[in-house]
């Protein structure tokens, strides 16, 4: 997915995606797992993970494709990061200890490729992490079951039974996990505004067919709560796999 597509919602991506606190929450999961003192983030968006990194005594170097995007971390983590494409790093081989995504293997068109691309520049017996974004949420969460109904918008290039199980070269599965819960509020009222103004990358560039046939009906149902304005506290976790490197 080109970055420009980001650089549209580089001024809000923090509101509507947790900012800082969801930074420092991915962080908390990663630290653990993160090896050596040369840390990669491939995707570093607004930085908001490369600054909770920052309370794990852990500096990241971070690439990206979105200029909008960059300059949000920039103001974050300062110039530690760089425009590029995770599939065509421009880093020599084995010269980090660490890499790692967030929310990226679903925006590339080869998962597999772009998890070898990250394989070459790590050393051997450092770690290559990523978090997906199928987002696992509460059972009881009435807003995520009708949000369900977006899933064909989502539909990945690569799922995770399919990354877990690919024989990746030089890449070693040794954690198949998820994140900590993580628990925050949100209201009916903002899921419907992020549709319509269509802030997930998955609406980006959704044709008028597919938004009444696909879209029309969520936001019906989201419409037809009675408190859309109520706080409600929401829980989800992610899957969190870590290899290392052969």
């Amino acid at each position: 997915m080109s970055g420009t597509s980001f650089d549209q919602v580089a001024a809000i991506y923090d509101q509507t995606r947790g900012g800082e606190r969801r930074g420092d929450h991915f962080a908390d999961a990663l630290a653990p797992w993160i090896v050596g003192p040369t840390v990669v983030e491939l995707g570093i968006g607004t930085g908001v993970i490369a600054k909770g990194l920052q309370r794990h005594g852990i500096d990241v170097v971070g690439f990206d494709l979105s200029d909008a995007m960059m300059r949000q971390a920039l103001g974050r983590v300062g110039s530690r990061v760089v425009v590029a494409d995770v599939d065509r790093l421009p880093l020599s081989d084995e010269c980090a200890d660490t890499a790692y995504f967030v929310w990226v293997l679903q925006l590339v068109d080869d998962p597999i490729a772009t998890l070898e691309e990250a394989a070459r520049i790590v050393r051997p017996g450092g770690r290559v992490i990523a978090i997906l974004s199928n987002s696992e949420f509460d059972p009881a969460d009435e807003i995520a079951t009708i949000i369900d109904g977006l899933a064909p918008l989502r539909a990945e290039r690569l799922g995770r039974n399919q990354i877990v199980e690919a024989d990746l070269s030089r890449l070693s599965l040794v954690h198949h996990g998820s994140t900590p819960w993580d628990r925050f509020p949100s209201t009916v009222a903002d899921e419907i505004d992020h549709i319509e103004n269509r802030i997930y990358s998955s609406l980006f560039d959704v044709d008028d067919a597919t938004w009444a046939a696909v879209v029309e009906p969520v936001l019906t149902q989201l419409r037809a709560f009675s408190d859309p304005d109520r706080p409600r506290e929401r829980r989800n976790r992610h899957p969190l796999l870590v290899w290392t490197v052969d």
